[in-house]
């Protein structure tokens, strides 16, 4: 039980993690996109800067859903996002492809690096995804965009912003994926020294159990109908929370609970050796401890499943065959 609480600890803190990490990314990502738009409006060059313009404002309705829909899982999103920007970057690459230029093709490769660092699950399918849409570009992208004409101080200012984009989005990949680690290291480091120190717990808890009994066991503290947990850590040298700790950890449920068990054992005990035959059940459960008889009636069901009358007929059933 204690390894799944762990695993979902870990999962909570890295589905956070991501999530920020996400907001992040599509914020440089709007920038870079932006920078783009403003490139190729300035040199006035169609098709691609209406395509800018779409993948700017996409990326907003994109950031704006993953801040705003947080009972959606992460991974689900960066699913959803990657399968989006493989698509979405299509027309580009047939574009850039048209004119001889690959540089393009980065933007294939950081979607693979952003699957493996947001641990993407089935990597070895998207691996296969986004080759199989890199080589039908060779193919197809002559008939679905036939764009040939792009000057080359456009292509030479485009390639440089591609390749910075580039490097700063594997940098910023590089970090989360180093944080990310990091997280998991420290959470697991921490599971592990909280259940160390459990353990050690566990044994004092048990240990100081076992004094628990031996004291009930020798001194019948229980006889007394006012005894209670406080003065019961205090003939210990402990203090009522580690002994209602030892008292759970022994299986012996909570404090009014053990000393019930112990009053109806003394109870059972003196009916065992025929106390009916000597001593009112008045006195026979007040000397185990009970005010009031009301009290031991329902205790003594719950324990053994029969009043104490039926018990003593049963005993004194089985002591004269």
């Amino acid at each position: 039980m204690k390894i799944i609480q762990a695993e979902n600890d870990i999962d909570n803190a890295i589905n956070l993690f991501l999530r920020k990490m996400s907001i992040i990314f599509l914020i440089i990502v709007l920038i870079i996109f932006t920078g783009f738009a403003v490139l190729y409006t300035i040199n006035d060059v169609d098709p691609i800067k209406y395509f800018l313009y779409m993948y700017t404002m996409q990326h907003v309705i994109w950031l704006f859903g993953i801040v705003c829909f947080k009972n959606i899982s992460i991974e689900s999103l960066i699913m959803m996002y990657l399968s989006y920007i493989l698509i979405a970057i299509y027309p580009l690459a047939c574009i850039y492809w048209n004119v001889g230029d690959p540089v393009v093709f980065s933007w294939y490769l950081l979607i693979l690096i952003g699957a493996v660092v947001f641990n993407l699950r089935k990597l070895g399918l998207w691996i296969f995804i986004t080759a199989s849409v890199v080589i039908s570009v060779f193919f197809f992208s002559s008939s679905l965009f036939p764009y040939k004409e792009l000057e080359s101080l456009m292509i030479h200012i485009a390639n440089i912003m591609t390749v910075a984009s580039t490097v700063l989005l594997t940098s910023f990949f590089a970090i989360v994926y180093a944080r990310k680690t990091s997280i998991e290291e420290s959470i697991r480091a921490k599971k592990l020294q909280t259940d160390a120190e459990d353990a050690d717990n566990l044994e004092r808890d048990k240990a100081l159990y076992s004094n628990i009994v031996e004291y009930f066991e020798k001194n019948k503290p229980f006889k007394n109908p006012d005894f209670n947990a406080r003065e019961l850590a205090k003939a210990l040298n402990s203090n009522v929370t580690y002994v209602s700790k030892a008292i759970t950890a022994g299986g012996g449920g909570d404090f009014h609970t053990i000393i019930n068990k112990f009053r109806i054992d003394y109870v059972k005990s003196m009916l065992d050796n025929g106390a009916m035959k000597k001593y009112t059940i008045d006195y026979i459960y007040t000397e185990a401890g009970y005010k009031y008889r009301s009290t031991f009636n329902v205790a003594f069901k719950l324990i053994t499943g029969m009043t104490p009358s039926d018990y003593a007929s049963q005993q004194n059933t089985n002591n004269n065959p």
